[in-house]
């Protein structure tokens, strides 16, 4: 973790104990375990099939979940919050998509920043 906020808690002082991903063949879904949160589970692949990563993503959780049921367990839920998460701005779904893109001369763009505010999106690195 780099977060100094994340460290001051004490959640890196196990580090790496009992954290690790777990992922399928083509690593195409990845269930990450301990990292900030309990879980982070992420699917992806290349391309532009959003809905096919999109339906392995919902079709894993819902396996996840159900194996969690047989065990007793469940994501904390709460009426007014949504699903409760280690970060408060993961509130909610916890959902959080992303789609890498190369724009090489678009970045470079003196009105790129402004582009991005506008559409409410993030540049950020591979």
């Amino acid at each position: 973790p780099v977060s100094p906020l994340l460290l001051a808690s004490g959640m890196a002082r196990d580090w790496p104990d009992a954290r690790g991903i777990w992922h399928n063949d083509s690593k195409t879904f990845l269930v990450w375990v301990n990292e900030e949160d309990h879980l982070r589970v992420i699917s992806m692949q290349k391309g532009g099939n959003m809905k096919e990563v999109f339906t392995r993503f919902c079709t894993g959780l819902t396996k996840i979940e159900a194996l969690f049921k047989q065990k007793g367990h469940e994501f904390m839920w709460n009426e007014h919050l949504g699903y409760v998460l280690t970060c408060p701005s993961n509130l909610g779904t916890g959902l959080r998509g992303g789609v890498h893109v190369k724009l090489p001369n678009l970045s470079k763009h003196e009105k790129f920043g402004d582009i991005l505010k506008k559409l409410r999106l993030q540049k950020r690195g591979t």
